[in-house]
């Protein structure tokens, strides 16, 4: 699960900020539901970020961390809901938490 946006190693600092909110929000969805434990969590997530070649410190940054528990509450118990971040109102609210 992803903000809707094209990305690389060579995207904005919002979009990898974006990127990290989201997929923190999603495992912390799973997590929650008991799907994954603490330490497949983390992995998941770092691996996530390493994969897109992205600083893998900006999932411990507050506004990051902040920005996926939005999305994981808003997810409830269906973290596979896409249309989730398809929300204008949201992404605009999650993208102000980033700034």
């Amino acid at each position: 699960m992803a903000l809707p946006t094209a990305l690389n190693a060579g995207d904005s600092m919002m979009t990898q900020k974006a990127y990290g909110a989201s997929i923190l929000g999603a495992n912390l969805c799973f997590f929650r539901q008991g799907k994954l434990t603490k330490q497949s969590f983390v992995l998941n997530v770092e691996n996530l970020m390493l994969k897109k070649g992205y600083d893998v410190d900006l999932l411990y940054k507050d506004k990051v961390r902040k920005a996926g528990k939005l999305i994981a509450n808003r997810l409830g118990n269906n973290c596979n809901n896409q249309r989730v971040l398809q929300e204008k109102s949201f992404v605009t609210q999650i993208t102000e938490i980033l700034m």
